[in-house]
C-alpha cells in the first residue's frame, strides 16, 4: 500500500526536464525523505512502441534509502520489481537548502554485459554514491555530531537482495579499488569521484567513471527497463563541486586517417578459357546470380553459366544472318531483359539489318522483342521475333544503341543522329522527324492510359505504346518555331543527342547516365532527364557546336562533364558502382574512352559541370565498350573489343597510406573499453528519434581534432555543414532476450569520418569475450544470435555493414551525419552539468562551446524545429510518423538522394508538395491503384507494405533483418487518421518585396476578396526595410487603394492614418513586423466588399526603391468562406537581389491547392512596355526550393493548368509561350515565390496566385 502522502507526476518520454524541476522541488520540500520510483513501461524510450507513463515519486520517512520499482503495464496486475539502490540519505543529517536529491532522467541508455556473475538471485546493479569535498565552513551542518558524511562512524545499513552497504572510511583506504555499494573520497580530494561497479568483487574494475559528479552523465549499466525513469541520482553538496559548461576539447587520440587507403585499380582477364568473340555488352536478367548473357557483335549472344563455381558457355541466340555486316558500327549492339523475364520470358535486342520498308532499301535500325524457349532456360526461340521499330538509316555509324529497362518498368533506348558527320542528315535538333538524336522511352507492356505512337514508317503498329507523361506530347513548338503535334515523335524521352554510347540507370537513385560520343572537340558525360535537349548540333560538351546561331528560345541542357580530345575520342558510359565489391568508389560514375584507353571514377556533387578534381583517372585499357556487372560476387566487368575478352577492374592497396585502425582499442576512442569511457574530446550527444536497428540500444559521441578550428555550420532547416576531419562514433547492444538488460551484448561500434569532399565508415565487431573489437571486412558480414523474444527463442542475423554500405544511408543528400542537424539535436540533453535543475539545451551548449559556426542560436530552441519519437503524445499522430519518416527514410528519399521513390521524407517539407499522400510510385508492384500512402486504405499504401515486408522487399535495405512492429503501428494510425479530412483554409496573406519605379513598372499588387466583406491591413515598408540590409529602399512609399478607377483610400506615414492605433494593435496581433513610430512607410486598415482591388506603390518626387508590400487577413481565424481567392503582383523584375520574391501565407486546415502564374510575354496583348521574356518561376518552402517551371507548357501538369485557368477565369496563356504557370496544393505555413529572368534578364512581369476552391 503506498504512502497517504505519495505524489504521481504525469509525464511522456520527453518530459525530462519537467520531471526533473519537480522531483528536485520535492526533494527539496521534504528533504528527510526517501524517494521511491515506479515505472509500468519496460520499454526503451528510443523504440517506438513506447507507452505513456506514469511515475509515482514516494517520500516515505521510514525508508533509509532510495529504492526503485517498475512493474509491466500489459493489461496484467502490476508486479513489484525492487531492481536497485539508487542512494541513501543518512538519517540525523540537518537539512541545508543546498542539499538536494537530484533524479537525473529519461535518457535511452544500456548496459553491456559484464560477467557471470549476473543471475536471477543477485543484483548485480548497483549505483555508488558521490560526494565531493565541502569547504570547512560547510562542514558543520551536515550531521548532528558537526561531522561530513564522509567522517559520520559506520553503521549499519540496510541490504539489497542480500547485500550490505558499506561507507566505511577505514575500508574504504584498505581497498584498490571503490567498494560496490558506497563510495566515499576524501575531503580534500579536488576531484570527486563517482564509480560504477556491476559485482561485488571490490577489486572488480568499474563499469564507469565520472570524476565530476555535478557532470550530468549517462550511466551505461542502468538496464533499459529503468530508461524511462531514472540514470543516476547523485548526492551534491554546497561547495563541493559547481556546473561545468560544455568546453570544447580536441580529440587528439584518435588515430583514423584522414583519408580511406588509396587504392591502385587495373583489369584482367576473366573466363579466359571459354570462346568469346567482339563482346560488346554485358547483361544478366533480373534477380538472376549466376548466369552472365555476352552480346557479340557479329550476332550471336552466349550465356555463361556457373558463375561461381566453373563458368560454362553456351550460345543462347544467333543472329548472324540477320544481322549480316557488323563492320564498323554495326551489328547486334544490345540487349535488355524485361523485368518479368523470369515470368515472360522476354527480351530486347537492337541490332542493324539490311531490310526493305516504306521509307526504302538498305540499312535500317531494329528494335525487336524475343521470347526464351519453352524448354531450354539457356536457348532462346528464334523464330519469336517481334519487331516494334525499323528505321531506315542513311549512314553506318552512329547508330546508338543502348537499351536498358528503368526503374518505372518502361523500355529506354538510345539513338545516334544518324550519322555521317557535323549532323549532315539535320536530325540533331528534330523532333517531329525520324527516330534519331535521342533517347526513347517505351511501353512494352501497352498499360492503361498509355497513347499509341504517331504514325511513322519505322513503328510497327501496336507493339508499344507511349508512357502518358513522355515529355512532348502535345508540343506544339520546339526551340521556338512551331511543330505539328500529331509529327511529334512522342517517343522521345530526350534530344539533341549525336551518338549516346551506352547509358546506364543508377540502381540506387534511378538516375539515368549517358556517354554522348563527340565530334572533333569533346566528350561528354549526361545526366538525362525527362524533356531535356542536350543541343547538338548547337553544342558539343560546354562549347559552341559544329553549326551556329542556335535559336534565341533554345534552352539546353549542360553535361556533368566534359574532356577535349586530347584525353579520348569516342566515350564510352559505364555506371555507377553500388553494393561493397569497391568501398573507394561506391557513388561514382565508372566510364572510358574506347581510344585513348583511360577509365575514370566521376563522383558528382550535383553540380554541372562537376569538378576536375572529383574525377579520377582510375587505370588505362583501349578498347572498352560497355561495361556490367558478374552477379555472382558484384565485379565490375568490361567488354573490350580490341582483345576479345571480358576483363574485371581489380582494386589493390596502394603503397604509402594510412591504414584503418585493425581494432577498436588501436582507435583511440575510448579511454577504457571496459567501460565504454569516451576519449577526452569525444563528446556525448542524442537525437530526438534514432534510426531503427533492429531492437538494438545504441549511444553515440562526436569529435573534432582541434580545440579551436572547424565548426560545424548551422542551420535551423537545412544540412548542417561538416568540417573535414569530424568523426563520429555509435556503438551498438543487443539484448538476446528482450527486455531483460543483463542478457545485452556488446555488438559493434561504427565511425563515421568526414573527408574533405565525402566521409568513411569503419565498423568494428566485439569479440565473444567482449573485450575488444575487429575491423570489420570492406564488404561487411553477417552474424546470427540466439534470442529469446516473449517466451520464444529464435535466430536473429546481425549485419555488419560494409564500408560502401555505410555510404548508402549517409548521403550528401542526408547531409552525410544523419542525425547531426537541428531538428534531431533540438532537445534538452545534459552533455555536462548545466544548473542540475534545469540541463543544458543541446543546440545551446554546442553553440556555447564554439562547435558551431554561431556563438548562440538565431532563434529560441522551442522555434525551431524537433523530431519527436513515437511515444511523445503531445506531438501530432502527423509530427510522429514524419519524424519517423525523416529519421529513417529521408537519406534516400528526397531530391538528390539515391532512393528512387518519387517523395520525399524530410520532416521540413510540406505533406502536400512531399508526394506521399496519394503520391505516384516509382513502381506500382502489379496496381495501378497503389500510392505511397492512401488516407484510410493501409492496403494500397505501400509505404506500410515496405516496411513490413509484405509482397515486395522490405525497407530499409541495408543493415536491418527485423520488421519494426511500432513503427509500423504508428504509420497505420497515421493513414486511419488521413482518412478523416482536415477543415478547410484559407489564403492569408501575400507580401512582395520588388523595386517600385514608375510607368509600367509602377509596382501593383491586386487581390480579390470572396463571399463577404474583409478587413485587411494593407502595408508598403521602405524605411522600415534598411534593418533588415536592404539597400535602396524606397524612402517613403505612397500607398493608394483602388476599385477599378476609383480610389478608396491612400497613405504616406502610417502615423498620419486615422485609425492608426488599429493598425498598431492588428499588426502585432497577427504577428507583422512592428513599424517605427512616425516612420515613413505606409499602412491601410479596411474592410473591403467582395470584388476586386488594386493598390500602387509610389513615392514623392519620382523617387524610386525597394519597396515590400505587404496584406494580410485582419482576422485570420475567423470562420466562413469570406477571404482572399485571387493575389497578385506586376512589378518589375531585376537580376541579382532585384528579382522579385513574393510571399504567401496559407491558414490551418486541409492543403490548399493554387495556380500560381509569372507572365512575361502574356503581358504584351495590354500593352505592357518591356516585359519580362522568360521568367522562371520557383516555389520555396523555408529555404528549400521545391519546384520550379519555365514555360508553362513543359510542367507535367501542363493539361490541368490549362484548364485550371479557364476555371478561375482569368486570361489564357499562349500555347508554347515563355510564360510559367504551377499547379500546387500547399499544406498550411508560409511560402516564396522567386521570379528572375532566364539568363540574367530583366522586365515587367505579372504574378498571380488562385485559390482553387
Amino acid at each position: 500500500m503506498e504512502p497517504a502522502h505519495a505524489r504521481v507526476l504525469e509525464h511522456d518520454v520527453e518530459g525530462a526536464a519537467q520531471f526533473r524541476r519537480r522531483v528536485k522541488q520535492i526533494a527539496d520540500d521534504e528533504p528527510r525523505r526517501q524517494l521511491r520510483i515506479k515505472c509500468p513501461c519496460f520499454r526503451n524510450p528510443r523504440r517506438r512502441d513506447i507507452e505513456p507513463h506514469r511515475i509515482e515519486p514516494v517520500f516515505d520517512g521510514e525508508r533509509d534509502f532510495v529504492t526503485v520499482t517498475a512493474a509491466r503495464h500489459q493489461g496484467a496486475p502490476a508486479r513489484r520489481m525492487p531492481l536497485q539502490i539508487l542512494s541513501q540519505r543518512r538519517r540525523g543529517f540537518t537539512p541545508i537548502p543546498e542539499h538536494f536529491l537530484l533524479l537525473i532522467g529519461f535518457f535511452p541508455v544500456h548496459r553491456p554485459q559484464r560477467s557471470a556473475t549476473i543471475s536471477k538471485k543477485t543484483n548485480p546493479f548497483v549505483l555508488l554514491n558521490s560526494l565531493g569535498a565541502a569547504p570547512p565552513s560547510a562542514r558543520s551542518g551536515f550531521g548532528r555530531q558537526g561531522r561530513s558524511p564522509i567522517e559520520a562512524p559506520k553503521q549499519k545499513m540496510p541490504k539489497a537482495r542480500g547485500r550490505a552497504l558499506h561507507d566505511d572510511p577505514a575500508q574504504l583506504a584498505q581497498e584498490p579499488r571503490t567498494p560496490t555499494a558506497s563510495s566515499w573520497v576524501h575531503p580534500h580530494a579536488s576531484r570527486p569521484r563517482l564509480i560504477f561497479h556491476q559485482n561485488r568483487a571490490p577489486s572488480s574494475r568499474p563499469l564507469a567513471e565520472l570524476s565530476d559528479p555535478a557532470t550530468i552523465f549517462r550511466v551505461p549499466i542502468i538496464p533499459r527497463t529503468l530508461t524511462a525513469v531514472v540514470i543516476a541520482s547523485v548526492i551534491t553538496f554546497a561547495g563541493a563541486v559547481s556546473a561545468q559548461p560544455l568546453t570544447r576539447v580536441a580529440a587528439t587520440t584518435l588515430r583514423l586517417p584522414a583519408v580511406p587507403p588509396a587504392s591502385n585499380y587495373s583489369t584482367e582477364r576473366v573466363f579466359a578459357s571459354l570462346a568469346i568473340s567482339q563482346p560488346i555488352a554485358l547483361v544478366t536478367p533480373p534477380g538472376e546470380t549466376n548466369r552472365l548473357f555476352v552480346v557479340e557483335k557479329t550476332g550471336r549472344i552466349l550465356v555463361l553459366n556457373s558463375l561461381a563455381t566453373t563458368p560454362t558457355r553456351s550460345v543462347f541466340l544467333d543472329l548472324t544472318d540477320l544481322v549480316g555486316s557488323s563492320a564498323g558500327e554495326q551489328g547486334l549492339l544490345s540487349l535488355a531483359f524485361h523485368p518479368d523475364y523470369a515470368r515472360n520470358g522476354f527480351f530486347y535486342v537492337w541490332f542493324t539489318l539490311n531490310t526493305t520498308t516504306a521509307a526504302g532499301s538498305g540499312l535500317h535500325n531494329r528494335l525487336a522483342r524475343y521470347r526464351v524457349s519453352a524448354t531450354d532456360p539457356n536457348l532462346a526461340d528464334p523464330a519469336s521475333q517481334l519487331p516494334l521499330l525499323t528505321q531506315r538509316d542513311e549512314a553506318s555509324n552512329h547508330n546508338g544503341g543502348e537499351l536498358a529497362f528503368g526503374p518505372d518498368r518502361y523500355l529506354y533506348l538510345s539513338l545516334g543522329d544518324e550519322g555521317g558527320a557535323n549532323d549532315q542528315y539535320a536530325n540533331g535538333q528534330r523532333i517531329d522527324r525520324d527516330f534519331f538524336a535521342a533517347i526513347l522511352r517505351l511501353d512494352v507492356d501497352l498499360r492503361p492510359g498509355s497513347l499509341a505512337p504517331n504514325a511513322h514508317p519505322a513503328v510497327h503498329a501496336g507493339t508499344y505504346a507511349v508512357p502518358p507523361d513522355n515529355p512532348f506530347i502535345g508540343t506544339t513548338s520546339f526551340n521556338g518555331a512551331p511543330v505539328n503535334p500529331a509529327a511529334v515523335r512522342t517517343e522521345f524521352w530526350a534530344a539533341g543527342l549525336r551518338n549516346p554510347w551506352r547509358f546506364s540507370f543508377d540502381s540506387a537513385t534511378g538516375q539515368l547516365w549517358c556517354a554522348d560520343v563527340g565530334q572533333g572537340a569533346r566528350e561528354e558525360i549526361n545526366v538525362i532527364t525527362a524533356g531535356a535537349n542536350y543541343g547538338w548540333p548547337f553544342r558539343e560538351g560546354f562549347i559552341a557546336g559544329t553549326r551556329p546561331n542556335p535559336p534565341a528560345t533554345a534552352a539546353f541542357a549542360n553535361p556533368v562533364w566534359d574532356y577535349p580530345r586530347s584525353a579520348g575520342q569516342s566515350v564510352t558510359g559505364g555506371l555507377v558502382v553500388r553494393g561493397n565489391r569497391y568501398p573507394a568508389l561506391f557513388g561514382h560514375y565508372l566510364f572510358a574512352d574506347y581510344q585513348s584507353g583511360a577509365l575514370w571514377a566521376l563522383l558528382t556533387d550535383g553540380t554541372n559541370p562537376v569538378a576536375d578534381t572529383r574525377v579520377q583517372r582510375l587505370t588505362t585499357d583501349a578498347g572498352i565498350v560497355s561495361f556490367g556487372l558478374n552477379p555472382a560476387n558484384g565485379d565490375v566487368l568490361i567488354a573490350d573489343l580490341q582483345e576479345n575478352a571480358i576483363k574485371r577492374l581489380v582494386a589493390n592497396p596502394a603503397p604509402g597510406g594510412t591504414p584503418f585502425p585493425a581494432t577498436l582499442s588501436a582507435t583511440g576512442a575510448f579511454s577504457d573499453l571496459a567501460t565504454l569511457a569516451p576519449a577526452p574530446g569525444l563528446v556525448a550527444y542524442e537525437p530526438n528519434v534514432s534510426f531503427w536497428s533492429d531492437h538494438a540500444l545504441k549511444r553515440r559521441w562526436f569529435a573534432l581534432p582541434s580545440a579551436t578550428t572547424g565548426t560545424f555550420g548551422f542551420s535551423p532547416t537545412a544540412n548542417w555543414s561538416l568540417p573535414t576531419g569530424a568523426v563520429w562514433v555509435k556503438h551498438f547492444d543487443l539484448e538476446t532476450t528482450r527486455g531483460v538488460p543483463a542478457t545485452a551484448r556488446r555488438l559493434e561500434t561504427r565511425f563515421l569520418v568526414k573527408t574533405t569532399d565525402n566521409i568513411y565508415g569503419l565498423t568494428y565487431r566485439w569479440n565473444d569475450a567482449q573485450t575488444d573489437a575487429a575491423l570489420v571486412p570492406e564488404a561487411g558480414a553477417d552474424a546470427t544470435f540466439t534470442i529469446t523474444e516473449n517466451g520464444v527463442t529464435r535466430p536473429q542475423v546481425w549485419r555488419f555493414p560494409g564500408r560502401s554500405e555505410c555510404l548508402q544511408c549517409h548521403t550528401p543528400a542526408g547531409g552525410y551525419a544523419l542525425s547531426f542537424n537541428t531538428r534531431q539535436l533540438n532537445r534538452p540533453f545534459p552533455l555536462t552539468a548545466a544548473a542540475p535543475a534545469e540541463p543544458a539545451h543541446q543546440l545551446a551548449a554546442l553553440a556555447a562551446a564554439g562547435y558551431l559556426d554561431t556563438p548562440a542560436l538565431p532563434s529560441p530552441p522551442a522555434a525551431l524545429p524537433a523530431l519527436a519519437p513515437a511515444g511523445d503524445l503531445t506531438k501530432s499522430l502527423e509530427h510522429r510518423a514524419r519524424s519517423y519518416l525523416d529519421t529513417n527514410c529521408a537519406q534516400c528519399h528526397q531530391p538528390g538522394s539515391p532512393g528512387r521513390g518519387l517523395w520525399d521524407a524530410r520532416f521540413n517539407t510540406p505533406l502536400s508538395l512531399s508526394g506521399i499522400i496519394n503520391g505516384p510510385l516509382a513502381t506500382a508492384a502489379g496496381n495501378a491503384s497503389h500510392r505511397v500512402l492512401v488516407p484510410g486504405d493501409t492496403t494500397r499504401s505501400q509505404l506500410l507494405a515496405r516496411l513490413s515486408g509484405n509482397g515486395v522487399a522490405r525497407m530499409p535495405t541495408i543493415s536491418t533483418n527485423e520488421r519494426d512492429l511500432a513503427a509500423e503501428s504508428l504509420l497505420a494510425q497515421w493513414v486511419a487518421a488521413l482518412a478523416t479530412p482536415a477543415p478547410a483554409s484559407r489564403l492569408l496573406n501575400l507580401a512582395t518585396r520588388a523595386q517600385a519605379l514608375d510607368g509600367s513598372a509602377t509596382l501593383i499588387p491586386g487581390f480579390t476578396v470572396a463571399d463577404a466583406p474583409k478587413t485587411l491591413l494593407i502595408r508598403a515598408a521602405g524605411p522600415a526595410l534598411i534593418p533588415f540590409g536592404v539597400t535602396g529602399a524606397i524612402p517613403r512609399p505612397t500607398l493608394t487603394l483602388y476599385r477599378d478607377t476609383q480610389i478608396l483610400a491612400a497613405n504616406t506615414g502610417w502615423n498620419n492614418a486615422a485609425n492608426s492605433p488599429d493598425i498598431r494593435r492588428v499588426a502585432a496581433r497577427i504577428g507583422a513586423f512592428a513599424f517605427a513610430e512616425n516612420s515613413a512607410d505606409s499602412a491601410l486598415l479596411a474592410t473591403l466588399a467582395p470584388g476586386n482591388y488594386t493598390a500602387q506603390i509610389t513615392a514623392a518626387n519620382g523617387a524610386t526603391g525597394v519597396a515590400l508590400v505587404e496584406l494580410y487577413d485582419a482576422d485570420p481565424t475567423s470562420t466562413g468562406t469570406a477571404g482572399l481567392i485571387n493575389l497578385s503582383v506586376r512589378a518589375q523584375v531585376g537580376v541579382g537581389a532585384q528579382i522579385l520574391i513574393p510571399g504567401l501565407t496559407v491558414g490551418p486546415g486541409a492543403a490548399k491547392t493554387v495556380l500560381i502564374r509569372a507572365i512575361g510575354p502574356g503581358l504584351a496583348q495590354f500593352n505592357v512596355a518591356d516585359p519580362l521574356a522568360q521568367p522562371v518561376l520557383t516555389l520555396f518552402a523555408g529555404d528549400e526550393a521545391f519546384q520550379s517551371n519555365t514555360r508553362w507548357n513543359s510542367a507535367p501538369n501542363a493539361a490541368e493548368i490549362r484548364t485550371t485557368t479557364a476555371r478561375v477565369g482569368s486570361f489564357a496563356l499562349a500555347e508554347g509561350s515563355a510564360d510559367s504557370a504551377l499547379l500546387v496544393s500547399l499544406s498550411p505555413g508560409a511560402y516564396t515565390l522567386q521570379i528572375s529572368g532566364a539568363n540574367n534578364t530583366a522586365g515587367v512581369a505579372l504574378v498571380e496566385v488562385y485559390e482553387i476552391r
